[in-house]
């Protein structure tokens, strides 16, 4: 259990949430200069990393759990708290720059409808808030959300998962092509009717997440054969992601890439040693975008600078975060793992 645990899973979600973030911030800034850069920063990737890690993660905590209650506790205390404060954080002083005056603001219907639909983890339905960032390149107040509702989707779907297989390997393993094939499936029908906004969803993110559960549930395997299978990966990888744009094969192969560079590299092992400000970063950086551009410092301001100054607000935000907000809320385990990680 000790070989699993030292990993740079820490190290790879900072990485995943500072690609979407420099993603959104030339998006965002619209600034001509970082356009070329745009390619060097795939959201998608990063997403799906994400998506590789908690399938890993996940079912460790559910195996790790005393009970189902005790698995979704866990998973509340973790994402809950920190996504109610950005919410009501942006809903409330948002008040202060938006066009309405602030008694119109709070009684408009908007304003309600914003709160509600994510507060319940439903963005798409009103990602805006009444007159804030309507000037801005586009008025969403929070677009990296998006994802939230999705890994909530595997918590729910996990324990289902267990109860369907009931824990024999055999019917596990053919579950699991079942999900990886229907996610493909999924994927790939809706992104040919030019539809990927609805590819991008349940089921088409499963084959992901199915993927970091197999790793896990074969961790021994992988761990012993590992510089053996990642070639052929890096190999098909490279082929349906560069040559032929096609998604077959790329979420097995791309899963085994993030699951080998979290066991390899070992001076990376304790990069969250002073906390984990991964999800800080993904849940605070785009707001913090909207506002410069909604004041133009990049128009004002070397754009470099700006850029400079808002990922040290990022860092900062979400390492207070993670020590006034987050790890109040952690179980008292994972408490315990932080402690041993400072003073390693």
């Amino acid at each position: 259990m000790e070989k699993i645990n030292t990993n740079n899973f820490d190290f790879l979600r900072v990485v995943f949430a500072f690609t979407v973030c420099f993603s959104h911030l030339i998006e965002l800034s619209q600034v001509e200069m970082f356009q070329d850069y745009i390619g060097l920063f795939n959201t998608r990737l990063a997403i799906n990393g994400f998506f590789v890690i908690s399938g890993f993660l996940i079912v460790k905590s559910y195996e790790n759990s005393k009970s189902l209650r005790s698995y979704f506790i866990k998973r509340v205390r973790r994402i809950i708290p920190a996504y109610l404060f950005v919410i009501l954080l942006c809903a409330l002083f948002f008040a202060v720059i938006s066009t309405y005056s602030i008694g119109d603001y709070f009684l408009h219907r908007q304003f309600w409808k914003y709160l509600i639909a994510n507060l319940t983890f439903q963005n798409y339905i009103e990602p805006c808030l009444p007159g804030v960032f309507s000037n801005n390149y586009l008025c969403v107040v929070n677009g990296a959300l998006w994802t939230i509702k999705i890994e909530e989707a595997f918590y729910l779907l996990l324990p289902l998962f267990y109860w369907v297989t009931k824990s024999k390997k055999n019917k596990t393993h053919i579950f699991g092509v079942f999900v990886y094939l229907l996610s493909i499936l999924y994927f790939n029908y809706f992104v040919s009717v030019d539809m990927y906004r609805i590819a991008k969803q349940l089921p088409g993110a499963l084959a992901f997440f199915m993927c970091g559960i197999v790793l896990y549930k074969n961790f021994n395997f992988f761990i012993k054969w590992k510089h053996h299978i990642i070639l052929p990966c890096l190999f098909v990888f490279f082929l349906e992601q560069y040559i032929f744009s096609i998604h077959i094969f790329k979420p097995l192969a791309y899963s085994f890439m993030v699951f080998y560079i979290a066991y390899n590299f070992k001076f990376l092992n304790h990069f969250g040693k002073y906390g984990d400000i991964t999800y800080g970063v993904y849940i605070y950086h785009f707001p913090i975008i909207q506002v410069c551009v909604f004041y133009g410092l990049f128009q004002v301001y070397n754009p470099v600078f700006v850029s400079v100054f808002i990922l040290l607000l990022v860092v900062i935000l979400a390492t207070l975060s993670w020590y006034l907000i987050e790890l109040r809320f952690l179980s008292k385990g994972r408490k315990e793992r932080q402690k041993k990680l400072l003073s390693s």
